[in-house]
């Protein structure tokens, strides 16, 4: 609530790695639409063959049809909001040579970061040139064409892998139901950043 207050705030982003709970993830969306000068980076469950919810310390894969149909059937309708799938691996920047889980807002985060340290927000945080994921080893499951069709067609934006090219952001959608050129994170960005000079 304080980072949604625009007399105590001035962030363009915001993520809450890890949080998944619907509960949790629509209301912050709600704040963030309210707030008016940001977009939400959400984390969703993942869900196994069967339709079992996965939490951290599960072993099981995701499935990608069980979870992106999961998430379809809550009908977010919110340009502030944009979702990625699947959670990654990364190298451990500490020191170690183990490689941590970390949710997909994680990585979603950093392109967006880099984007704007490259260029401008209303530039796409996504593809090969500012959606390479150079630092992610892995992801929690591994898309074919149909599976990033599909994610995309349910307003996910996966996290994928191309040979010789390693990990990148393929797709920048916002969560609004609706065409329109804002449900692009990108142009949802643009006004924001014009809202937020003006």
């Amino acid at each position: 609530e304080i980072l949604t207050n625009k007399y105590a705030s001035g962030i363009n982003v915001l993520a809450a790695p890890g949080a998944r709970d619907s509960a949790i993830t629509n209301y912050i969306a709600s704040l963030v639409q309210n707030y008016g000068f940001a977009i939400y980076l959400m984390d969703v469950p993942g869900y196994d063959y069967d339709g079992v919810r996965l939490f951290d310390d599960s072993t099981s894969r995701p499935d990608v049809q069980q979870t992106g149909n999961k998430f379809a059937g809550r009908r977010i309708n919110n340009n502030f909001a944009a979702v990625y799938f699947p959670d990654v691996s990364m190298q451990d920047r500490g020191g170690s040579s183990r490689k941590i889980k970390v949710p997909a807002s994680v990585p979603a985060l950093a392109a967006i970061g880099y984007n704007d340290a490259v260029s401008h927000p209303w530039y796409a945080p996504a593809g090969f040139n500012r959606g390479a994921l150079n630092f992610v080893t892995s992801t929690a499951v591994r898309l074919n064409s149909n599976d990033r069709d599909f994610l995309y067609d349910n307003r996910v934006n996966p996290i994928t892998s191309f040979p010789g090219t390693g990990y990148v952001i393929f797709g920048q959608k916002t969560l609004q139901v609706g065409k329109s050129a804002l449900d692009r994170v990108n142009v949802r960005r643009l006004v924001n950043e014009v809202k937020r000079v003006v």
